[in-house]
């Protein structure tokens, strides 16, 4: 059901005489207003527009018309989800003083015409529900920001104050959670038949984020969601800490910290070997992967220096 347009609540699977009564619920979904109870809204409502404000009766929380916010219009918008660091100058090279999402540190060096400030920066990063380890989910901060989830279709609810619900992104996937942590946007997007409206919660009430004084994103989870640690793996892929170089038709530059690096064991989602050249290597205990043009690629490759700050 996690893919259904009207976000039937789901549960977990009800037990005793309870289960009648689901039954029953199933029998006459096709009577609108029960359809309305159980996804939690007043029969006849229409969920919120990104650019309009929900019934007072909708049960759903009221938002902010304000730049940044979910519930704001596409015009507030303009600004991506995407952060452009000042690098220090040394010589023809540039230094950033990089934060992964797991609030380590590291210090970026490269040659200034490879332009990595200017490409701009993301973090990516994976968890888990506490005893649902099946249920792993990658968190990915899309470049358009909430725009690019929203895609002029309403949104389907509010989970919490700054996490909402909204439609598929592909006709692939599942429901998408969107994170409000101002100024970034994360996504969380499920799988279709995915997890249930009491997992989605655990998500929405237990993923925190913060932005250091340089505009880079740390996550913090607590009580039923886990992070995943840096260099770990899930079905071989890295899903641990990440930083996201370019990306979205340019060329992409992948760092994380992995220790015990090893490529012929992991590789990364964002960079996909089919899309033009790629290459992966080990800097130490850092992975490192790039995928574009193969000229750009071979240089990052070869003059990208990763420094860990302790």
């Amino acid at each position: 059901m996690a893919g259904d347009p009207n976000d039937i609540i789901e549960a977990e699977a009800p037990r005793g005489p309870r289960r009648w009564v689901g039954i029953a619920v199933l029998a006459a979904l096709v009577a609108v207003p029960v359809i309305s109870l159980l996804a939690g809204r007043d029969p006849g409502v229409t969920p919120p527009s990104p650019a309009s404000s929900p019934s007072p009766d909708s049960g759903l929380a009221s938002p902010q018309l304000v730049p940044g916010s979910v519930a704001s219009t596409s015009a507030a918008w303009q600004a991506t989800n995407v952060l452009h660091p000042k690098p220090r100058r040394k010589g023809g090279r540039e230094i950033l003083d990089v934060v992964f999402p797991d609030g380590s540190k590291a210090e970026v060096d490269y040659p200034a015409d490879l332009g990595l400030a200017e490409l701009g920066v993301r973090p990516a990063m994976g968890g888990w529900l506490e005893g649902y380890f099946s249920l792993f989910r990658q968190l990915t901060v899309p470049s358009g920001g909430s725009a690019e989830v929203a895609q002029d279709r309403p949104m389907i609810r509010r989970l919490t104050a700054g996490v909402t619900l909204w439609q598929p992104m592909s006709e692939a996937e599942g429901q998408v959670l969107l994170f409000d942590f101002a100024p970034w946007y994360v996504t969380l997007r499920d799988v279709k038949n995915g997890m249930t409206y009491e997992q989605r919660l655990m998500w929405a009430e237990n993923l925190r984020g913060r932005t250091t004084g340089d505009g880079y994103l740390v996550l913090k989870a607590t009580s039923q969601v886990r992070l995943a640690a840096p260099g770990q793996t899930f079905r071989g892929e890295l899903v641990g800490s990440q930083l996201w170089f370019g990306g979205d038709g340019r060329p992409l530059l992948v760092i994380a910290p992995a220790p015990h690096c090893d490529t012929a064991s992991t590789a990364v989602s964002a960079i996909d070997p089919s899309q033009g050249f790629s290459a992966e290597t080990c800097r130490g205990d850092v992975y490192v992967a790039a995928s574009g043009e193969r000229e750009v690629v071979e240089r990052m490759m070869a003059d990208v220096r990763i420094r860990l700050k302790s």
